[in-house]
């Protein structure tokens, strides 16, 4: 006797879906990417490798907060208390000193306190630059 044709047919047909694998699902569509603001860049301080100190003397740094030519320079940092440093006629300025420039001071340790003897001028950190989109 003879087996009907379609019940073959359907179960090959089955075996072989089985098999061949199914087509992948359509991409999903990803979602964009919010953009976060970006925050305005500001001036930060100058933390760079320190510069060699000439053997006698000392160093400090800061914002200038007086200065009487010939008598006394305050320095402070922000956050810290100020120190005030001798001039004498040994001190040389190297740089015109203002109120709220940042200075760089060689001194050394005296008797009656620091006395300055070389001042520089400060760190000058650039602001980064703004970032393009």
């Amino acid at each position: 006797m003879r087996r009907p044709s379609f019940p073959l047919a359907t179960a090959a047909f089955l075996l072989l879906s089985l098999l061949i694998p199914a087509p992948a699902d359509a991409k999903t569509k990803k979602r964009k990417k919010t953009r976060r603001p970006v925050p305005t860049p500001v001036q930060r301080p100058y933390y760079g490798p320190p510069a060699p100190t000439p053997e006698p003397y000392l160093r400090a740094a800061g914002a200038c907060m007086n200065i009487t030519p010939g008598q006394y320079l305050v320095l402070a940092e922000v956050g810290a208390t100020g120190r005030v440093f001798r001039l004498d006629a040994e001190t040389r300025i190297e740089v015109e000193v203002r109120k709220g420039d940042r200075v760089r001071v060689l001194y050394v340790d005296g008797p009656e306190g620091p006395v300055a003897r070389k001042i520089l001028p400060g760190p000058i950190a650039a602001a980064p630059p703004p970032r393009t989109p």
